[in-house]
This record gives C-alpha cells, structure tokens and sequence, in this order.
C-alpha cells in the first residue's frame, strides 16, 4: 500500500512521486531476517503495480530485523551493489573472510561479487535498510569481466564527515559514486551503480527551498521524525519508517513544521 496520491491528469506512463511506509506492507523471509520490500525496480518483478516498483535507477529498497542470534548465510550477487543501512541496534558484518562491527548509523558497502552475511551477536533486534542498485558496468559485462578498479568493502558512518548545508538542512556525504568524484578517495566514493547516499537533519520550523533534479531520481528515507514533502504542487505528510520517491524533472522540498528534528537519508540514482 502507498500514500494516495492524486495522479488525474497525469499520463500513467509518466513517472510520478510515491510515499511507502514499510510497515504497511506484508513481511516476508529475506535471508533469515523478517523484511519489508517498499520499493522495487520498474519492470523488473512481473505483476508489481507502479506503486510497488516506480524505481528506474535504484534497484530495490527492504527494512529489515535482524532477530539476537541469528544471521545471514553468507552469499554475493553477480551484478548488484548492496548498502546496509543500519537504524539501530548493533551487528558484525562479515566481508569475504573479516568480521567488522557495525552500529547506528553505519552505511556497509558491498560491491557486486563480494560474499558478505550480516550477523546479530548482540542481545536486542538489528534494524536495517538493504538497498541495491546495478553497476553501470552490468549490462555490457555482466559477469563482471573488466578492470573495476578497487572493488573493496567500506563501512562509513554519516557522522564520520564534515557538516555541510543542502538546501536549508545539514547535510554528510556517506558515500558517492566512484565515477561521478574522481577527486574523492575511494573509501568516500566507492559505489558502481548509486550516484549518493547522504544523510540530512533539520531542526523544527524550517524548510528546503523547493527544487527538481534533472536526470537523478531520488529516494527520502525517513528514519527520525515527521513532517511535509512537497511534490510537485500536493505536500502530503510523512513520519518514520516513510521512503519517498522523487522522479527526475519533480519539484520537490520536505518541510519540518513540528518541533523536534527530523532525520532523513536521501539516495540517489542517476536515470
């Protein structure tokens, strides 16, 4: 199920803003967590409604628990790059043959071909975000037989970069596209197949100004607060737990008209 949205007038081919919280879908098995897809990619899964796959650059997006104990079997995809995303809560992450903590607020890189599991070893639920995007690379080579460069895990907390200004809120760089900021290092920029993951905060009573990106679709995952999404002439309200898609070409700005702060990756995706 996804926010109502006024769509008359709209050509159905045209791609236009959805808002899906992941608690109204249905939870399934994925990979030994309880997950909740929220979005999918636009004609790759058969019999989706437009609501449940209006992605064209992103490849997926599934809110997952991870229960105390358990853990993925290890495993990898041949052309599909995956970040966890972690909400809360603590974890190991194993990539290839290390083990690595990880916490809130950790965004885990993993490359197309890299074998990774996700592990619970601690005594409360681990919260994530799986989110997957297809290397530029995939189509041609789509067993991956080229020179990648570094293909190395990273693990980066939002918190780990400088504070900059985005459109009336803070904003950290997470992480980049590798092609897109060749004067960024490699563990700031790794990624194949998403353009940005950027982590934003706004205090109470204020607003982005609004603004549209031409050939980049974007994802507001919302993880702390509530407040407005203007999209396109509508603002709807949006809480916790809401992943709102921007097509390309789509006026856009969230306003925080409650009191406290409100706490929202944005991912991005060049279409």
């Amino acid at each position: 199920m996804g926010r109502a949205f006024d769509v008359r007038g709209i050509p159905m081919d045209t791609p236009r803003p959805v808002i899906r919280n992941w608690r109204d879908q249905d939870p399934a098995n994925s990979h030994g967590a309880v997950g909740w897809k929220v979005m999918m990619q636009l004609g790759t899964n058969p019999g989706r409604t437009y609501e449940e796959a209006p992605l064209l650059g992103i490849h997926g997006i599934t809110y997952r628990l991870l229960q105390p104990t358990k853990a993925e079997p290890p495993h990898s995809h041949p052309a599909k790059e995956h970040v966890y995303y972690i909400v809360s809560g603590t974890g190991t992450v194993q990539l290839g043959e290390e083990r690595f903590p990880v916490k809130e607020g950790d965004a885990v890189y993993m490359p197309a071909q890299g074998v990774h599991s996700i592990i619970n070893d601690s005594d409360d639920f681990l919260e994530h975000y799986v989110i997957s995007a297809i290397p530029h690379w995939a189509e041609e080579h789509p067993d991956g037989d080229l020179d990648r460069g570094r293909t190395d895990p990273v693990i980066r907390n939002w918190r780990a970069g400088p504070p900059h200004m985005s459109h009336g809120a803070v904003g950290w760089s997470i992480m980049a596209e590798k092609a897109g900021f060749p004067n960024r290092t490699y563990e700031q920029a790794p990624l194949e197949g998403f353009h940005g993951f950027t982590m934003h905060m706004m205090p109470g009573g204020q607003e982005e100004g609004p603004h549209e990106h031409v050939g980049k679709e974007q994802v507001y995952v919302f993880t702390h607060g509530r407040g407005k999404m203007l999209l396109g002439d509508k603002t709807y309200d949006v809480r916790e737990g809401d992943c709102a898609y921007i097509p390309q070409k789509t006026q856009h700005a969230f306003i925080n008209d409650g009191d406290d702060w409100c706490q929202h990756l944005i991912l991005s995706a060049l279409v």
